[in-house]
């Protein structure tokens, strides 16, 4: 009877720890984890394993709860609540004990930013009214304008080069100018400016003013403003077609563009129609153009209307210095703000990205701990927590033009983004053993680079990789044109409550989240440290 009883009793063991190893193993094949292989030799921690400890999921969450709290509103750039959640972040840097930025009177760089809607525009001379959108148009946002000017003045191509300069002998100073597409050639047909030969006919190429219509664009309409042009009209037959659809497109979607300043030029391309009431010719070509004054005695009224309230937005920067002697920094980003509130629902943003803003705030303070502690970083740090992430990424293009430190003295940059849930994990969900992270980066050798990430991998628990490319889909993005190194942390791209009222606090697994954090914070390691 004990012996049959022993048996019984054995095969009901047996039987339940088979359903707790097939659970695990269901959950890991529901979230596409692959089980680890067993430590074979034991693991003798890290400095930055040890460090990592100090990053609590307590902690986190009450960062997230902070961030995604009602009264944030959702944290929508240039909106009251956004600017809660920025002094949140100072106040954070404050107890930190960050540095300011030097070109920064504090934490906040703060931008101006307008909506992409149509304004309000009316270009008319002696003869005609035009249309904007159809006869003229214009990418830059403006400020209100009212102009009456009696006459416009042809600076032929635009071109400021030391090679050829259209504004040579011009006075343009709070004038209108017209600039056409294009660039001069020698009698041979030689474009002049360009030192590019090609190789078939033996003649110079086009320079990047008339082979790169973008460029060539912002070229002429830097070289009108740094003369001091109140306006510039731009004609550029060859391209026409390519900025009429490039301009519908660009208003078909909303978005927040970067305001430019008050004193900045007024640009507006032009067509055929426009071109010949001001100058009488069909075609460029056929003006018999000098470098010294062309003035055109035409009566011409501007008129500009922007539709749109200005938005102030607040990127907020604090930097951990390191080794004071280094001039070498690595930068750790997130984006603060949210959805914002619409049709009275306010959506906390709290994954996408309370939680990375809470990353970051750790890890800050875990490198402050190690710098108490004698383990000054060879690097300098920057924590920065952009905004207009969700607005057409505004804040970090704004930085890009207008960095606290050197671009080329930045190392890396570490993008955490999406980091407290798993895709379509519910919160009262069973977690599975292992937590993926998805990594992408670019800048490094990829076989060195991803041998040293499985490396590090290999002894934190719980912890998996996935690969994915890089692609331009957040703040690194401006980062990595610059050729800057680039890695990019992030949780699913995609789960149920993405940009959803319910991507609430309570949804977020602060496990997930810790545990992701300490593995985050070693590979910053190794950037702060490493010769």
């Amino acid at each position: 009877m004990k012996l049959r009883l022993f048996f019984i009793t054995t095969f009901i063991l047996l039987l339940s720890i088979y359903a707790c190893g097939s659970k695990k193993k269901e959950l890991n094949e529901k979230y596409g984890l692959e089980e680890k292989e067993k430590k074979k030799a034991k693991h003798k921690p890290t400095l930055s394993e040890i460090f990592a400890e100090s990053i609590k999921s307590p902690e986190l969450e009450y960062h997230v709860y902070r961030l995604a709290d009602s009264t944030m509103e959702g944290r929508e750039t240039g909106k009251r609540g956004a600017n809660k959640a920025a002094k949140y972040i100072w106040d954070y840097f404050v107890e930190q004990q960050l540095l300011f930025p030097k070109e920064l009177d504090g934490y906040f760089q703060k931008y101006t930013a307008t909506q992409n809607d149509k304004p309000s525009v009316v270009l008319e001379t002696d003869v005609k009214e035009y249309q904007f959108g159809e006869d003229f148009i214009s990418f830059f946002p403006h400020d209100k304008i009212d102009i009456n000017d009696k006459e416009v003045v042809f600076a032929g191509y635009g071109i400021e080069d030391p090679k050829y300069n259209d504004y040579a002998y011009q006075d343009v100073k709070n004038k209108i100018v017209l600039v056409v597409g294009g660039e001069p050639r020698d009698k041979y047909g030689n474009f002049i400016i360009s030192n590019e030969i090609d190789p078939y006919s033996g003649k110079n190429l086009r320079s990047v003013w008339s082979s790169d219509p973008i460029k060539g664009y912002i070229l002429r309409r830097n070289a009108a403003m740094k003369h001091g042009a109140k306006v510039m009209l731009y004609y550029e037959p060859y391209y026409h077609d390519y900025f009429w659809r490039n301009f519908r497109k660009h208003f078909t979607k909303k978005h927040l563009e970067i305001s430019v300043k008050k004193d900045s030029v007024y640009d507006f391309f032009i067509n055929k129609d426009i071109f010949a009431d001001i100058t009488g010719y069909d075609n460029p070509e056929d003006i018999h153009y000098t470098k010294k004054t062309r003035k055109y005695s035409v009566p011409i009224h501007i008129n500009y209307q922007n539709k749109n309230d200005v938005v102030e937005g607040i990127n907020a920067i604090g930097i951990l210095e390191g080794n004071p002697e280094s001039d070498e920094y690595v930068i750790i980003l997130s984006h603060y703000d949210g959805q914002g509130k619409h049709d009275g629902k306010i959506y906390p943003s709290a994954n996408d990205n309370a939680s990375g803003v809470a990353a970051t705030f750790e890890i800050a303070e875990a490198f402050n701990i190690a710098k108490d502690s004698g383990f000054v970083p060879r690097r300098h740090l920057v924590f920065i927590n952009f905004s207009g992430r969700e607005q057409n990424m505004i804040g970090s293009r704004f930085y890009l033009d207008h960095p606290v430190v050197p671009l080329d003295k930045t190392i890396a940059v570490v993008e955490l983004h999406k980091l407290g849930r798993l895709r379509d994990l519910k919160y009262d969900d069973e977690l599975p053993e292992f937590y993926p992270i998805n990594v992408s980066f670019n800048g490094y050798n990829k076989t060195s680079f991803k041998k040293n990430l499985d490396n590090i991998q290999s002894y934190n628990d719980n912890i998996t990789l996935k690969y994915k490319p890089l692609v331009e889909a957040s703040d690194y993005t401006h980062f990595m044109k610059k050729n800057i190194p680039v890695i990019y942390f992030f949780g699913s791209s995609v789960y149920n409550d993405y940009h959803e009222p319910t991507d609430t606090p309570e949804r977020v697994s602060f496990d997930i989240l810790e545990k992701r954090t300490r593995f985050i914070f070693q590979i910053i390691w190794q950037l702060a440290y490493q010769k």
